[in-house]
């Protein structure tokens, strides 16, 4: 007789209302939503494919509506909206974008706008400076 038959599911997911579930996962940050998703495959189904918690975590999260109005013109879903818009992501596309340019020293650039970028990144940036 094996012993997962008779214990008990503990997977919040599967045992509260959709509603609840989603009320709970919106309390997530971002990164630990994503980390979320990587528990167990009901999970990452539920975080992934829904397009509803995407489009909440976009509003509460992505300032640039402008980007998001964008993004979405183009196709791109709630969750590629959001990844496009939050975090390092956002800083690299508005460094792309010439956001940074034109500052006379460090201090000139606004808080929390620095974060790691590749090389061939950092190389389209310069490039793009350079041009300006």
């Amino acid at each position: 007789m094996s012993s997962q038959s008779s214990k008990p599911s503990s997977d919040f997911i599967q045992l509260l209302p959709p509603e609840l579930a989603m009320m709970v996962l919106l309390n997530l940050d971002i990164p630990s939503l994503c980390y979320a998703s990587q528990a167990c495959q009901d999970w990452h189904n539920v975080i992934q494919d829904t397009e509803y918690l995407w489009k909440l975590l976009c509003d509460h999260h992505c300032v640039d509506t402008a980007d998001i109005a964008e993004d979405r013109a183009n196709g791109y879903s709630w969750k590629e909206t959001v990844m496009r818009n939050f975090g390092h992501h956002a800083i690299k596309r508005k460094w792309l974008k010439g956001e940074f340019s034109n500052f006379s020293s460090f201090e000139d650039i606004p808080g929390k706008h620095m974060c790691c970028m590749d090389v061939e990144t950092w190389g389209r940036i310069l490039d793009l400076e350079l041009s300006r």
